[in-house]
């Protein structure tokens, strides 16, 4: 009977668990200020929890996400317009409305192609300090997404 009852609340117990919603974690400034702090620590050799260390790999690792992103579509938006500077070199018939439009959305949806952001060798340490030096300037974005953050202290630098 002992063992029925036991077997019953473990069951219980994991139907309970299991029927807990997931919450995605927080992803903001404060969330990076607080991994790069970490980072910083692990860096001068500080001893650090093992949840500390997994928190600054994640947001090293978040930051150089974001980087390697940029970097990519910045380099599908250069293959788009060699493509379309070759079409028009053949000769072929685009809509020219439909050209002019993607030459004006490049701007807007990668703010980064303006700059020289692709040509320049972006380490992930430089990117994090980068982003550390913007969240120290502006504390006031601390409650705003993370991916946003990046991109913004980014953008500020090139």
């Amino acid at each position: 009977m002992k063992l029925l009852w036991f077997a019953l609340s473990c069951l219980i117990c994991s139907g309970i668990s299991w029927s807990a919603p997931w919450v995605p974690p927080v992803r903001d400034g404060a969330w990076l200020q607080k991994g790069i702090q970490q980072q910083q620590r692990w860096s001068a050799h500080e001893k650090l929890s093992d949840e500390e260390l997994s928190e600054a790999t994640i947001v090293t690792a978040y930051v150089c996400a974001i980087v390697d992103l940029e970097k990519d579509l910045i380099h599908r938006a250069a293959l788009l317009s060699e493509a379309l500077e070759s079409s028009k070199k053949k000769k072929k018939h685009l809509n020219v409305g439909l050209v002019e439009g993607m030459r004006k959305t490049v701007p807007i949806l990668l703010p980064l192609a303006k700059g020289d952001f692709d040509t320049s060798s972006l380490s992930c340490d430089k990117a994090v300090g980068i982003v550390r030096e913007y969240l120290d300037k502006y504390p006031e974005i601390l409650d705003k997404d993370a991916e946003s953050i990046v991109e913004k202290a980014l953008i500020d630098a090139y």
